[in-house]
């Protein structure tokens, strides 16, 4: 593609708030959050119709640079290059692409204005946990689900056949140290408001898996570890799920 018929071609886009991507050879310039530069490679361009520009690299998920909506967007064409210009007032951000080359230039007015359901999150887990205790123990019966407090919210908040108070910290990804330590704050203030003895306060931590760094910690200070997995879309729990606490 001509970078004459390339540069027409975008600010047409721009202008109509579409979304454009192509791919070319450029270098770039940016300065804002840091100062870089990244010499000539063919790259995959995205702007978006709020001027979010994203540079992407042949591999990897994340782009090598990109400038935040509302960016201003300048285009100037010399004889061998288009020079893509783009400032950003509020974040102080400034990234300038020389592009050189140009293989391929698509555009379209996207309508999109949905959003984001994501299934699986902690309450999800409560949720679920609530729903189905078996998950947790033969024994365990809840009584609330994110049960509000002064020092935050405990997910699942029940007790077992013995009397014994249970605290129940869900975690949809492998959890670690902070959400030992944050556990315990829960049951050390429980124990505190409630006057209680410590020993009929449990506390439970929930996840997919447990780190290495946090095991220790959980014997140390008495809590159980109870391997679930977050619910997934149009599946409230896994049936095939084996329980592995028994409250001693």
């Amino acid at each position: 593609m001509k970078l004459a018929e390339f540069k027409e071609a975008l600010e047409k886009a721009l202008s109509s708030n579409q979304t454009s991507s192509f791919f070319c050879k450029c270098s770039i310039f940016y300065n804002g959050r840091a100062e870089a530069e990244l010499e000539e490679g063919e790259r995959l361009i995205i702007i978006k119709a709020d001027n979010t520009i994203l540079v992407h690299q042949p591999e990897g998920s994340t782009p090598i640079n990109y400038m935040k909506n509302d960016s201003s967007i300048e285009l100037i064409l010399s004889k061998d290059h288009v020079h893509l210009k783009s400032y950003n007032q509020k974040f102080k951000d400034y990234l300038e692409i020389e592009i050189t080359k140009v293989y391929s230039f698509s555009s379209y007015k996207l309508e999109d204005g949905k959003k984001l359901n994501l299934v699986g999150n902690e309450r999800d887990m409560s949720d679920m946990l609530k729903d189905n205790p078996k998950l947790i123990s033969k024994d365990f019966k809840p009584l609330s689900r994110e049960e509000h407090t002064k020092f935050g919210f405990i997910d699942v908040f029940g007790h077992d056949n013995k009397g014994n108070l249970i605290l129940i910290e869900c975690k949809r990804y492998t959890a670690g140290v902070s959400a030992v330590q944050q556990l315990r704050r829960y049951v050390e203030k429980i124990i505190e408001l409630k006057g209680l003895k410590k020993e009929t306060v449990k506390g439970i931590l929930a996840a997919p898996n447990l780190a290495k760094n946090a095991e220790e910690m959980m014997q140390k200070w008495g809590f159980t570890f109870v391997s679930v997995e977050p619910p997934k879309r149009l599946e409230k729990y896994k049936k095939n799920q084996k329980n592995i606490l028994e409250f001693s």
